[in-house]
């Protein structure tokens, strides 16, 4: 019973580290042949968007809002891949019953 209670701090402790590194990870995404740019850190927070002048012409609002749209769930889907290969290089390390 102790060992299983001291893998599972073990594992909170990891999970703590995992998150703290993830909120030093910056990720970046281009859309619209590089005419959009998301930069978002490894917690899914949008860091800054650049928009090239040329998409905000008002005959272009629809194209822009649906390559932003695009572009930041790419930007998110890559931060997810990165925090999921963080964790389970932590995760398979332990051992903890039903998991």
């Amino acid at each position: 019973m102790l060992s299983k209670m001291k893998n599972i701090f073990e594992a909170q402790k990891k999970m703590n580290d995992i998150k703290k590194g993830l909120e030093k990870v910056v990720v970046d995404h281009e859309a619209a042949q590089g005419q959009i740019k998301i930069t978002m850190s490894g917690t899914q927070r949008v860091i800054s968007i650049s928009i090239n002048e040329s998409l905000l012409a008002s005959d272009k609002k629809g194209r822009l809002e649906k390559e932003l749209v695009n572009c930041i769930n790419a930007a998110a889907d890559k931060v997810q891949k990165v925090a999921a290969e963080q964790l389970k290089s932590v995760m398979g390390d332990l051992k903890i019953p039903g998991m």
